[in-house]
């Protein structure tokens, strides 16, 4: 997968739905081959939160806090828990499935992907490394999660700086792509967060206590206020030097913008966020 040319995609920020239509319209055209191996950068407007794929959203968020606070939910292709979609930049890395060189096994090929992320950041002066479950205790964590956030723990190859997570990915194979996609939190706003979920108070309190342990966002990291467009430049550049790319500019044309407006009905349905 070394030394080719992949499309290179910046998308304005975007509704949930959107979001969710395009990272599925183009997972189905690199699949077919229509399209090269695509890397996209992107934001959301408004702020949502996205559920993973099989996460009990009916049982895990407060709906009248979602409304108070003017945040949408959207259910994502990928699993994992929740993700409150903010001030961030969110990337999406999709690949045909017998993409020569990409390990068949998951964790593995999650691990080789997120090396561009990796680089993405020391480009921008962060050490983050991988982060390994080694005890037993970090293990029965991601069995069985406290909370149903995301930032909330580290699991294998996601990426933290001094023990704290600092970047949250997903991925999926679907229909003969592989999809991961990740949140790149600029900063946080835990109390946001954890205002829409279904937790007691004293629940709540104990939650955010925890997560300041566990989680650091890009700006806390380095101290100082990083811009979405210089934080995707420096991803670009770590995808470039992991896997020695070329990038070209992808475009939609007619027919796929349709059907990305198809999808868009599919992600904005009650049937598909609220299913579980």
């Amino acid at each position: 997968m070394t030394g080719t040319t992949w499309h290179l995609l910046h998308t304005a920020p975007l509704s949930p739905a959107e979001n969710m239509a395009i990272d599925e319209a183009i997972a189905g055209w690199v699949a077919r081959g229509d399209v090269k191996p695509t890397l996209r950068f992107y934001a959301w407007a408004p702020h949502a939160i996205s559920v993973g794929r099989f996460q009990r959203a009916t049982r895990d968020l407060d709906r009248d806090a979602l409304t108070l606070n003017g945040i949408p939910v959207v259910r994502r292709l990928t699993g994992g828990r929740a993700v409150l979609h903010a001030d961030e930049l969110t990337y999406s890395v999709i690949l045909p499935e017998t993409m020569p060189s990409l390990p068949t096994n998951v964790i593995e090929s999650y691990r080789l992907l997120t090396e561009g992320v990796r680089r993405g950041y020391h480009a921008l002066g962060v050490p983050a490394e991988f982060s390994v479950p080694l005890t037993e205790a970090d293990r029965e964590a991601l069995r069985k999660p406290k909370s149903a956030v995301c930032f909330d723990a580290a699991s294998y190859y996601e990426l933290a700086v001094d023990g704290k997570k600092i970047a949250g990915s997903a991925q999926v194979r679907h229909q003969g792509a592989v999809l991961q996609h990740g949140s790149i939190p600029l900063s946080i706003d835990d109390d946001v967060l954890f205002d829409c979920f279904n937790l007691e108070a004293d629940e709540k309190a104990e939650a955010k206590a925890r997560f300041g342990d566990k989680a650091v966002s890009l700006n806390e990291t380095l101290g100082r206020t990083v811009a979405f467009d210089e934080v995707a430049a420096a991803f670009t550049d770590g995808f470039r030097d992991a896997f020695d790319l070329t990038f070209e500019p992808l475009t939609f044309n007619e027919a796929q913008q349709q059907e990305i407006q198809e999808l868009v009905a599919k992600y904005e349905s009650d049937e598909w966020v609220w299913k579980r």
